[in-house]
């Protein structure tokens, strides 16, 4: 469930109430008797508060003060009216201290209270099901090929599912803003880095992303270091993806992440470069191999002038600095031609392949059997490219 954003009440549906020091009502306007099911005259000078205000949110009776019982701005976003029928009227209400009184001001938050009950429910489901997921080792890592052009040695990049106990495959999409707001994302990066080393340790070159929260753990570092020499896996098969926005929301920690993984040996790709506001500040700080082009100046490139040039010059800054480019969101073969031609040195697609399922991660000593990986898949690939542009053919699989 999406949460919606409601704008609030417009003045004609909302109450107003007018109470003397004593807590005496004064005025009632039209929408607060028809919220209330009371008259103006019907409350004149009587103590408001013990008439529509004397049960708690939870609905028990009792002294519960609220918006009634201070000479002060009071806010409340969940309390309780109840209407002269008896019954209970969830409000938002708050007061303002009126030259001798106050003024209160509500409005009927039955469908918003609902909304975030709804949304509440909604987010403790997932945070179960995230659980539950890590507990029983039900998240899976699928792999896409990403082919090399200019020769480089072929790799993949590893893409989280998360698998319900039915079989049914979640997109990421759906549950890693949960994971993320709830404090869970951390450990779902740990699980990852420990099934990619794994891939690395039997010489596959993966592609891992992490999030923001993991790359400011000043422990992370620890566990990658632990984990490849556990599985004697070499460091360099590792390259983990920043994105640019994620490395603006938080630079220093970007930083000391990225100098750290440098000096274990693991690669660097700034990801979706071009779209931050420091991206040429990024190549100067931060000890990055690859730039992986965003995937909106490649998805429409054989249409787009514009995204021409801009693909074009973040080959040539790359080349400048000695980094390769990886250009993502290839889907045709027009696309993939003009990337052959800017001198992009791998690409990534659904036009090449999409991603599949690894069902499970290498056994966790090392092995030096060649496995029926993305990245061979990927190798295949490349020589099916070439062929296919010797003879004018179809480079898909």
């Amino acid at each position: 469930m999406f949460e919606t954003i409601q704008s609030p009440p417009s003045p004609a549906a909302e109450g107003r109430l007018a109470l003397d020091r004593a807590g005496r009502l004064t005025y009632m306007n039209a929408a607060a008797a028809r919220l209330l099911g009371w008259t103006e005259g019907e409350l004149r000078g009587r103590d408001a508060q013990k008439l529509i205000h004397y049960r708690r949110p939870d609905g028990a009776d009792g002294p519960s003060p609220g918006v009634f019982g201070e000479q002060r701005t009071v806010h409340s976003l969940e309390d309780t009216f109840v209407r002269r029928d008896g019954a209970i009227l969830p409000v938002v209400c708050s007061s303002t201290p009126q030259p001798g009184g106050i003024v209160i001001v509500f409005s009927d938050a039955t469908e918003e209270i609902e909304r975030r009950r709804d949304a509440q429910l909604d987010a403790d489901s997932w945070i179960a099901r995230i659980r539950e997921s890590l507990d029983e080792n039900r998240f899976e890592l699928y792999s896409q090929p990403i082919v090399p052009l200019t020769g480089g040695a072929a790799r993949e990049e590893l893409l989280l599912r998360m698998i319900t106990r039915d079989g049914y495959v979640v997109s990421p999409g759906a549950f890693l803003p949960s994971a993320e707001k709830f404090g869970l994302i951390a450990e779902i990066d740990r699980w990852v880095i420990a099934q990619a080393v794994r891939f690395a340790g039997v010489g596959r070159i993966v592609h891992v992303n992490l999030s923001g929260a993991s790359i400011a753990d000043p422990c992370l570092l620890d566990l990658v270091e632990d984990e490849l020499r556990i599985v004697m896996a070499p460091a360099s098969n590792i390259i983990f993806e920043l994105v640019e926005t994620t490395l603006m929301t938080n630079a220093a920690a970007g930083e000391a992440f990225a100098a750290g993984a440098h000096r274990l040996g693991c690669g660097l790709a700034l990801d979706d470069f071009g779209t931050g506001p420091g991206s040429l500040t990024n190549l100067k700080r931060l000890p990055v191999q690859s730039l992986k082009i965003d995937i909106d100046f490649v998805r429409d490139l054989s249409s787009n002038e514009a995204n021409q040039h801009l693909v074009r010059a973040i080959v040539d800054i790359a080349r400048s600095f000695e980094y390769e480019t990886i250009a993502e969101g290839v889907e045709d073969r027009q696309t993939l031609d003009l990337l052959r031609v800017y001198g992009v040195d791998y690409v990534q697609g659904y036009y090449l392949s999409h991603p599949a399922p690894q069902r499970e991660a290498p056994p966790l000593l090392r092995s030096d059997a060649r496995t029926n990986s993305v990245g061979d898949r990927a190798r295949v690939l490349r020589e099916r490219l070439l062929d296919s542009y010797e003879h004018g053919g179809d480079a898909r699989p």
